[in-house]
């Protein structure tokens, strides 16, 4: 479970989403959460001086009414800081600081002028965060409104087949143990090539026929893993699983598909996948951050150069009971 969750603001009310969801979690956790506002200041030396002196007390005053009303209506406890300097770097020191376990934030905000956070703040964050991030929707229509007042049903965990990729695993666990949803653990199998070269085709890509047959043995081999994961997250106590197996050439794609078909409403991943430099944020990451329409989960795997030499030492698995009980 959570002890310290981190919900930076910027006085924007779509920043100021993200508190719902995170005193949601910080009660099932019995958690207390940090707020930060950061003040970037402006390039030319000087020129930002008068400005900060005179609002920095009025932002320490913003968060700490905001403070007393998650006190007040939730019974969580808060502290809260105004820091200056660049703002993904005093956001994750400060994470740091305070030992959070979990950035809970928006997906879009305002910093100086009217800056999106996706693709800045937001983007670097979970590029530069140590701690898992909890990235939310923006609350547009009449559904999103009533859809936030309540935490996750089911959880959708990406798997690879990868030690890396399991990491997200204990942060789903303890995301899911708050809102009491089911995980939903999920493997995309692409097709495995089968190569027919044409001799009277010189210099020439041959053309790609799927193997079948191969096809079948990788995605009986993704059941077995993933029955696997399930049957060791049940000895933790984790009952509430389910496991699918897709084959579908583009996992982005595959997996937005399957949010929209099965009712899924979060969605939690590692950054990285097979492979130290195959990163997903950017890649598959990056296009469900934009495209599934629902909060995700990501963390970035710690040393992950060291933990790839470490694979089969130890299961993360084996690690849950510590990291979430």
């Amino acid at each position: 479970m959570f002890k310290k969750l981190l919900v930076p603001l910027d006085r924007s009310s779509l920043a100021e989403q993200a508190l719902g969801p995170a005193a949601a979690i910080a009660r099932a956790s019995h958690a207390e959460m940090d707020l930060v506002l950061v003040h970037q200041p402006f390039p030319f030396v000087g020129l930002d001086e008068p400005w900060n002196s005179a609002q920095a007390m009025d932002e320490d005053k913003y968060l700490e009414s905001i403070g007393r009303e998650l006190m007040r209506g939730g019974s969580v406890s808060t502290t809260h800081a105004v820091q200056r300097g660049n703002v993904i770097e005093m956001i994750c020191a400060r994470a740091h600081d305070v030992g959070a376990d979990l950035i809970v934030m928006t997906s879009h905000g305002r910093t100086g002028f009217s800056r999106a956070w996706v693709g800045s703040v937001a983007d670097g964050v979970l590029r530069h965060s140590a701690i898992p991030v909890l990235i939310m929707r923006p609350v547009e229509t009449e559904m999103d409104r009533l859809a936030a007042h309540h935490l996750f049903k089911r959880v959708l965990v990406p798997l690879d087949g990868s030690a890396l990729a399991t990491e997200i695993l204990s942060s789903a666990v303890a995301v899911a143990h708050c809102s009491k949803a089911r995980l939903v653990l999920i493997r995309i199998v692409q097709p495995v090539p089968l190569f027919t070269p044409d001799i009277g085709m010189a210099f020439v890509y041959p053309p790609v026929i799927q193997d079948d047959e191969g096809t079948r043995c990788v995605a009986e081999e993704a059941k077995q893993d993933l029955a696997e994961t399930a049957y060791k997250l049940a000895g933790l106590g984790v009952t509430d699983v389910e496991t699918h197996v897709i084959i579908a050439s583009n996992v982005p794609r595959a997996i937005i598909d399957f949010v929209a078909d099965h009712g899924v409403d979060a969605i939690a991943m590692s950054t990285h996948g097979r492979g130290a430099s195959r990163l997903l944020v950017g890649s598959v990451a990056d296009k469900l951050l934009r495209a599934s329409g629902v909060p995700i989960l990501l963390k970035r795997p710690v040393e992950v150069t060291e933990r790839l030499q470490l694979v089969g030492s130890t299961s993360v698995l084996e690690e849950l009971p510590a990291l979430v009980f």
